[in-house]
Order: structure tokens, then C-alpha cells, then sequence
């Protein structure tokens, strides 16, 4: 009978690299740019793959490819073992100058401006071979950070799984946001009430089931006696401005939005949150425990640190 080192011996440790690429882009000619490989041996890697573990493992549809069941079992186990893997080929000596790492973040799309961007400025004099990809915060950004689909998860719960480390960046004030010229702007004082005689936008955090995030906000304001009507709610953050800009619709979002470099000059703050407990929502960064021991990650934790709120 062979032995597991036996078993092995016969198997390229590549191919399990190229099926995570498969499995987080779910499309063969992005995973081949990724690998830096030309598509036809991007195919011929899959088909090594198909032919390992005796199943298709992907099938295509109009979208990309679509894992089969197998790939799907296996997709839950590649990332610690890529992890671990990691840790015992990694230099211990870490270097920041020399990681070429991919990262995947996930995080509200009102906090990209304030940290995100800082983020990205940061890294790139300190880290130039570092590649990151930034997602927008969704309800199934904590299964994607279990998968290792992502390696930070910006949001504005902490799981009860212990797999999960939270560390508070911060909490947020809110503030009420108008196009600059709307009426309320020429109030000598606004109340909140004031700000309910019109009608808000909205981002709208969706998943493919239909499901949508919670906002806080709304919990928030119900404890004060008040409801949004909402006007529109849209995914896109520059449409969500666009129109903001151009009626008398208004915006909750976090107080530092006003900051952001592309809409201060067209958007004021008309109304601000009293700061209490009660008024703020909490961000958290999370990761999963199997990064924990990776000095990858921790460089790039203490670097969001950095950015916090």
C-alpha cells in the first residue's frame, strides 16, 4: 500500500493553486491573466484538474464557469491548506518591498474614500508589487472570508463564530447630506424633523437571493419616531451622487462623507447626529484565525489599522 508521501509525490501542488484561481474568479481567461498563463494552458491545467479528481469540477454557463458540487467541497478546504502551506514555504524575515501578494477586501461603499483610498496610498509607496482588489460590503462577505475568497472584511457586525477575529476600527457619527443649494441649507438651524418633509436615497446592498442588508440607520431612526421614505435605492455610489446632486432628495451616510475629495465642493452636511452610543454604527475589521499566523496579513492588517476611522 503507498504511503501518503507516496500519494503525494504524485501530484503537482500547482494544479491546486490553479483550482483556487478557478474557484475565486469563476472564469478561465481571467484566471489565466491571473496565473500569467495563456488561456489554451489555462485549459490544459483544468482538464489536469478534471482528470485528478475524476469530475468536471466546472461547468460554463453565459457568466463564466459554474463549480461542480466536488469543487465546491474542495474549495472549502483549499484555503487553510494553501495557508499552511504558505507558512512553511514563507520567508520568516517578512519584506514588504518584496510581497507580491493578492489581497481581496471587502468593505461599505460610503468608507472607500476614507479607507480604502488612504489604504491603497499607503501600500503602494511601502509595497509596490502588492495587488489589491476591493469589494463591496454584501450579506455574504463573511461566507467569502470563511472560503478565503476574501482576506478582510470590513463590517458592521462581529460574528458569534469564534473563527472569526473582530477588531473595532471605530464608530461612526452620522450626519444628513443635500446638494449644496437645497432649501435646507438656508435654515438658520435644521432639525431632524425638518429633514423628513423630503424624500431620501439609498445604497442598496442586494445578494443574488433577493435578500437585503439591514441598514442601521433605520434602527437608529425608529428609536426617534421617524421612517424614511425612500425615493431610490441603488448599488452604484456614483448614481446615488449623481442624483443627489441634481434634486432635493437627501442622504444619511457617515459624517466624514462630506470629506470625500470628489463630492465636498457639491454636497453639505445639513443635519449632524447628536454622538451618543445610540447614534453611531461600530465598523469592525474581520479575519479569519487560519490568516492569524501569516505575516502577510498581519502587515496588511496593521496597515488598515492605520486607516481606521
Amino acid at each position: 500500500m503507498a504511503s501518503l508521501e507516496q500519494k503525494l509525490a504524485r501530484v503537482d501542488l500547482n494544479l491546486l493553486v490553479s483550482l483556487s484561481v478557478l474557484l475565486k474568479e469563476k472564469n478561465v481567461s481571467r484566471a489565466a491573466e491571473r496565473l500569467y498563463l495563456s488561456q489554451s494552458a489555462m485549459s490544459r491545467t483544468l482538464q489536469r484538474l478534471r482528470d485528478l479528481f475524476d469530475d468536471p469540477l466546472f461547468h460554463r454557463s453565459s457568466s463564466g464557469i459554474v463549480p461542480t458540487e466536488k469543487a465546491q467541497n474542495i474549495e472549502t478546504l483549499l484555503p487553510d491548506l494553501l495557508q499552511k502551506l504558505e507558512s512553511i514555504l514563507q520567508d520568516n524575515d517578512f519584506s514588504p518591498e518584496s510581497c507580491d501578494k493578492h489581497f481581496s477586501i471587502s468593505l461599505p461603499s460610503l468608507a472607500s474614500h476614507n479607507i480604502f483610498l488612504p489604504l491603497v496610498q499607503n501600500i503602494n509607496s511601502e509595497a509596490p508589487a502588492v495587488q489589491l482588489s476591493e469589494y463591496s460590503a454584501k450579506i455574504s462577505s463573511i461566507k467569502s472570508l470563511e472560503s478565503g475568497l476574501l482576506d478582510f472584511v470590513i463590517h458592521i457586525e462581529k460574528p458569534s463564530d469564534a473563527a472569526f477575529i473582530a477588531t473595532s476600527l471605530g464608530k461612526l457619527s452620522l450626519a444628513v447630506f443635500a446638494r449644496n443649494g437645497h432649501p435646507l441649507t438656508t435654515q438658520s438651524q435644521v432639525e431632524l424633523a425638518d429633514c423628513f418633509i423630503y424624500r431620501f436615497l439609498d445604497l442598496n446592498v442586494r445578494e443574488d437571493s433577493g435578500i437585503t442588508l439591514t441598514n442601521p440607520i433605520d434602527s437608529i431612526l425608529l428609536k426617534q419616531g421617524f421612517k424614511r421614505d425612500i425615493q431610490l435605492k441603488t448599488s452604484q455610489l456614483s448614481i446615488l451622487v449623481e442624483l443627489l446632486k441634481s434634486s432635493e432628495s437627501l442622504l444619511i451616510a457617515p459624517s466624514f462623507f462630506a470629506n470625500a475629495s470628489p463630492y465636498k465642493e457639491q454636497l453639505v452636511s445639513v443635519y449632524q447626529f447628536e454622538q451618543t452610543q445610540s447614534n453611531m454604527v461600530e465598523l469592525y475589521l474581520l479575519q479569519h484565525q487560519r490568516t492569524l499566523n501569516s505575516a502577510a496579513h498581519q502587515w496588511l492588517k496593521d496597515k488598515i489599522l492605520q486607516s481606521r476611522l
